[in-house]
C-alpha cells in the first residue's frame, strides 16, 4: 500500500529522537514495517509491549530488526538464574514471610515492592510508598509507620531476588535487577512500540541507549497505569524529541471514529481520528446481528458472566487469552472451602485459609480484587462444579468455532473484531461516589480502547451513549460561544 502523507515522514526519519502518536488502525506497525525496509543496514531493535505483540512482528519485520520484549532482553544473564523459582506472589506467601495476618499491611508491602519494581530507581524509598499506597489510606501512617513497611519491602524484595531462597521471583523482579546492571544494547536503532503504557524501568534501558530511537504509541490507549506505566511519549517530546502523527484509521469507517472522538473530546483531545476504513455502523442493541460477535467487558467476573449466559442460550465461547487466564480453578477452589471440603482443595494458597469466613475477612482488609470478584460469583451461583463443567464443555480454542468471543477490554489491547458489543460493567465515571475523580481518564483511555477494537459493527453501553450525548452538547456549547460577539 502507498504510504500516506503522515506515514512517508516517519519513513523518511534519520533524526536520533522521535515520537510517534498513532490513533488506533492507523497503521502504525505497517509504518515501522516500511521504515526497517527503507534502512537495512540499520541493526534495529523493535521492543514489544508483550510476547503476544512481539510474535506477530516476528511475521512482519524483515531480517535486519530484532524482535524482543523487555523480559526476553534481561532472561539470558538474569531471568534464567531464576527459572526453578519464577511465578506470581501471593498475599498468603508475603503474611507468612513477614509473619503477619495484618491483610492490609501485607498488601502495602505488596505495593510497595512492584512500585519499585516498574520504576527507574535505584532503592526502595519513600517515592515507592506514595505511589504504591492508596492515596486515601497514605496521612494514617506515622513515619514510624512508613519505616516498617518500607523495610517490610525491602524484606520481601531481598527474598524474591535470593536465588537461594524457595520464595517466589516475579519476572518484573529480573527484570529490574537487568535495569540496575545499566545494559548496552548493541542496535543502531530501537523501536520501542506501545511506549504509553511503558513502564519506567524499561523507558530507563531504552534511554540508556545511544543510537536511534523512536518511540511509538497512542496516549489515549493508556491503560495500564495502574500498574506503574508512565506516558513514554510526552515525556519523550518534553525531552526534545520530533512529534509526527498518524491519524488516518483504516480499522472502521466514520461512524465508530465518531464514538471514540466523542471519548477524545471529553479528554480535551482536539486531534480529530479520521475513519477512512469500510463503511461501519454503531447499534445500541445486539437485536438483528447475526453472526459470530465479541463481547469486552470491564472487570474479569463480567466476563466470567457473560460467558455464563452465553451458555445458558446454548452458545459455544471462545475466551480471549485462554480459558485458563480467567482462574476458573481458583473459584471451584474457593467454593470447596466455603462447603468444607478442604481435602479438594489443590491451591495450597486457597487451603491456607482455615475457613471461609477468615477468606472473606482476608479479602475485605486487603480489598484484593481477584478475592472479592470470587466471593461475588459464590453468591450469585450455587453449584460452582456444575457451572464450571458447562462452561469448559462450551468452550472452545478455535475462535472459528465459537459464536462468541468473551475478553476483558484490558486483554482485547491490539486486537480487532467485526462485531464488538461493550457489556454494562463499567463504572459510571460521572458518578464521583464510584470512580475517583483522578481515574476517569484512565476509564476513559479504556472505553476508547473497546470502542476501537470493533470494524465494522459496535454495539454501545449506556455509559458510551451517554458520553456521546455530553460530547455532543459541549460541542454545540463551544460552538454556540465562538459565534456571540464579542
Amino acid at each position: 500500500m502507498k504510504p500516506t502523507h503522515e506515514q512517508q515522514p516517519i519513513i523518511d526519519y534519520k533524526g536520533l529522537h522521535l515520537v510517534v502518536k498513532a490513533y488506533a488502525g492507523c497503521g502504525k506497525t505497517a509504518t515501522l514495517v516500511a521504515f526497517a525496509q527503507s534502512n537495512p543496514n540499520l541493526r534495529i531493535l523493535y521492543l514489544a509491549y508483550n510476547k503476544a505483540i512481539k510474535d506477530e512482528a516476528l511475521t512482519k519485520f524483515p531480517d535486519n530488526v530484532t524482535c524482543k520484549t523487555g523480559h526476553q532482553l534481561a532472561w539470558p544473564k538474569f531471568g534464567s538464574r531464576y527459572a526453578h523459582k519464577l511465578g506470581n506472589t501471593k498475599m498468603t506467601d508475603v503474611a507468612r514471610l513477614l509473619n503477619t495476618k495484618d491483610w492490609g499491611f501485607v498488601r502495602n508491602t505488596m505495593a510497595v515492592v512492584s512500585s519499585y519494581m516498574s520504576s527507574a530507581d535505584a532503592e526502595i524509598g519513600i517515592a515507592h510508598f506514595y505511589a504504591g499506597v492508596p492515596a486515601e489510606d497514605q496521612d494514617a501512617f506515622s513515619d514510624s509507620d512508613i519505616e516498617k513497611l518500607l523495610n517490610a519491602a525491602q524484606t520481601l524484595w531481598e527474598e524474591m531476588t535470593d536465588i537461594e531462597s524457595s520464595f517466589i521471583c516475579e519476572h518484573d523482579a529480573y527484570l529490574k535487577l537487568y535495569q540496575l546492571s545499566g545494559p548496552e544494547l548493541s542496535y543502531d536503532c530501537i523501536l520501542f512500540d506501545e511506549a504509553q503504557d511503558a513502564n519506567p524501568v524499561v523507558s530507563a534501558i531504552v534511554a540508556s541507549q545511544p543510537g536511534q530511537k523512536i518511540f511509538v504509541g497512542d496516549p489515549w490507549q493508556q491503560i495500564y497505569r495502574w500498574r506503574g506505566a508512565e506516558n513514554a511519549l510526552d515525556q519523550q517530546i518534553e525531552q526534545g524529541a520530533e512529534p509526527m502523527y498518524l491519524t488516518n484509521s483504516f480499522r472502521f469507517g466514520p461512524m465508530i471514529a465518531g464514538v471514540a472522538n466523542a471519548i477524545l473530546r471529553l479528554q480535551g483531545e482536539t486531534r480529530p481520528l479520521v475513519g477512512l476504513g469500510p463503511m461501519d455502523k454503531v447499534k445500541t442493541s445486539i437485536e438483528g446481528i447475526r453472526g459470530q460477535y465479541t463481547i469486552l467487558n470491564r472487570t474479569v467476573s463480567g466476563v466470567i458472566m457473560s460467558a455464563i449466559e452465553a451458555v445458558s442460550n446454548g452458545h459455544v465461547v471462545y475466551w480471549n487469552g485462554g480459558i485458563g487466564a480467567y482462574n476458573l480453578e481458583g473459584l471451584e477452589d474457593t467454593y470447596n472451602l466455603k462447603n468444607n471440603r478442604m481435602g479438594e482443595i489443590r491451591d495450597f494458597r486457597v487451603k491456607a485459609f482455615k475457613s471461609y469466613d477468615a477468606y472473606t475477612e482476608a479479602a475485605e482488609a486487603s480489598e484484593d480484587p481477584e478475592m472479592l470478584r470470587t466471593m461475588r460469583i459464590l453468591k450469585d451461583h450455587g453449584n460452582i462444579p456444575q457451572l464450571l463443567a458447562a462452561l469448559r464443555q462450551y468452550s472452545t480454542d478455535d475462535i472459528e468455532d465459537a459464536d462468541i468471543v468473551v475478553s476483558t477490554t484490558h486483554r482485547a489491547k491490539g486486537l480487532e473484531w467485526d462485531i464488538v458489543l461493550l457489556d454494562e460493567d463499567f463504572p459510571d465515571i460521572f458518578d464521583p461516589e464510584r470512580v475517583d475523580p483522578d481515574q476517569v481518564g484512565d476509564e476513559l483511555n479504556l472505553l476508547y480502547v473497546g470502542v476501537t477494537r470493533a470494524r465494522k459493527i459496535l454495539i454501545l453501553n449506556t455509559l458510551v451513549q451517554s458520553i456521546i450525548v455530553r460530547a455532543h452538547r459541549a460541542a454545540k456549547l463551544a460552538q454556540t460561544k465562538s459565534t456571540e460577539p464579542t
